[in-house]
């Protein structure tokens, strides 16, 4: 089951001027958490940092949604909390794989 920040979502440190990289800011994150977004779990994982070295990547949740001007937007998060709060952790516009995952069937709504 895939759990979702209920009570929202918590910026985490150095996470706007990543967002910025990419074009978007910790309120867009907001803005898709206050839509009809999708959650998806993504389990733990090795991965590889810059100089090749892995590292063991923590679950995270992908959240996908559209922000108020239609955009398809993406965002990784931390699992919820006790609080049922998620931290951002970085984000993009949607890619053609994560829109058509969007609009699947799947994945899980926050409740209202």
């Amino acid at each position: 089951m895939v759990d979702i920040p209920d009570r929202g979502l918590l910026p985490s440190k150095g996470v706007d001027d990543h967002l910025w990289e990419h074009g978007l800011s910790y309120f867009d994150a907001e803005e898709v958490w206050a839509g009809p977004a999708k959650y998806f779990r993504q389990d733990a994982r090795t991965v590889f940092d810059e100089f090749k070295q892995p590292f063991r990547q923590p679950a995270r949740l992908i959240m996908i949604g559209p922000d108020f001007a239609g955009r398809l937007l993406t965002f990784v998060l931390t699992i919820p909390n006790t609080e049922e709060r998620s931290y951002v952790v970085t984000g993009w516009g949607a890619n053609r794989d994560e829109q058509t995952r969007y609009h699947r069937p799947g994945g899980r709504m926050r409740s209202r």
